[in-house]
């Protein structure tokens, strides 16, 4: 799907760097110019450890000289705004026709110094002039967070190649997955943050961009601290990256905010398109609390889609060193970066859904 590239090719190794609210990612790729490419190393770091991604770097690439490193690099900012709204493509070449169309549904005071695209819902592919008229994904990102994001890549001697949004090059992976393996119903995907969860619905008509939830991670760590008794969100938090089988037992209601709000636009949907939702898959948790998308599925009556990594990277170009360790499910974003997500390659094998 469409994202920021800045189109240069380099013979070098590089690293992958995704940034989200929850921390950093970081993988180390192989000589960026060979196919498939190779990833060998991982590392999920907390937010605002800077000393710590240097420490990485430093260590897994020790001859990288004074210069900087080539990297693909994924973002989620705050600001980001992706909606299905009605697009008139014949408008298009208007200056103004997009940038007051976001201003208006996004409820935003100015969006001047934005970037603003309208994206076909099921290819990603940008919507062209004079094609007909067809809902659209309308995405938007002010070039403020591009440059503040750019600035910190700077500090830290990383070059990117690729700078994108991961939300869209996750729904360009996802959609990519659930034709390859002939998924028959619709799928709900969450980006689960601090203090909201956004949802998006891939029906067989595209993404659907409902409201976000009013709720998230924090929601669950607060719902621990009552179950526990513990004192602050910060035990509370340890607490959920190393679960007693008497925590697991009460995921159910840990989630239950959450779920409040997630089942009714699950339901909505379904009742408005007459397409069934069956299964859930949930981003940007750290790989340590990721038993919490199961009790999630779980509450709301959803299947747990969990993409095999180790068969779907070669579906996308990538590969995985000798020895090296498959990494866990919550690298399926921030791999959609470097994958080589286009044309859908027919595939041989079932991948667990």
């Amino acid at each position: 799907m469409a994202g920021l590239s800045f189109l240069i090719r380099n013979k070098r190794s590089g690293v992958l760097f995704n940034q989200t609210e929850h921390g950093v990612q970081l993988a180390r790729l192989g000589r960026l110019n060979e196919k498939p490419l190779t990833v060998d190393a991982f590392a999920e770091l907390a937010p605002g450890d800077y000393e710590g991604v240097d420490r990485w770097l430093a260590t897994h690439f020790a001859d990288r000289g004074p210069g900087y490193l080539p990297a693909y690099c994924g973002f989620h900012p705050a600001e980001r705004v992706l909606l299905r709204e009605n697009i008139n493509p014949r408008r298009l070449a208007e200056p103004e026709y997009l940038p007051a169309l976001l201003a208006e549904q996004a409820r935003l005071p100015s969006t001047k110094d934005w970037l603003i695209r309208a994206l076909h819902p099921v290819d990603g592919e940008e919507i062209a002039v004079n094609s007909p008229a067809r809902p659209g994904l309308l995405f938007g990102l002010p070039l403020s967070s591009v440059r503040e994001f750019q600035l910190r890549l700077r500090k830290q001697r990383i070059r990117p190649q690729r700078l994108e949004v991961g939300t869209v090059a996750l729904l360009g992976a996802l959609s990519r997955h659930l034709r390859q393996i002939a998924y028959p119903h619709a799928v709900v995907a969450c980006e689960l943050g601090q203090t909201q969860t956004r949802i998006f619905l891939l029906g067989k008509d595209g993404v659907h961009t409902p409201a976000a939830l009013p709720h998230g991670l924090l929601s669950i760590v607060e719902g621990a601290m009552k179950e526990l008794g513990a004192p602050d969100v910060a035990t509370a938090r340890r607490a959920l990256e190393e679960p007693t089988e008497e925590l697991r037992g009460h995921a159910r209601r840990l989630v239950r905010a959450l779920t409040r709000h997630l089942k009714p636009a699950v339901d909505y949907f379904e009742m408005q398109t007459g397409q069934p939702i069956g299964a859930l898959f949930c981003a940007h948790l750290p790989a340590r609390l990721s038993w919490l998308e199961e009790a999630l599925c779980a509450a709301v009556d959803l299947e747990f889609l969990s993409p095999n990594l180790e068969t779907w990277l070669p579906t996308v170009g990538l590969q995985l060193a000798p020895d090296t360790a498959v990494p866990d499910r919550s690298w399926f974003q921030p791999l959609s970066l470097v994958g080589h997500l286009t044309p859908v390659v027919p595939v041989t094998h079932e991948t667990k859904a």
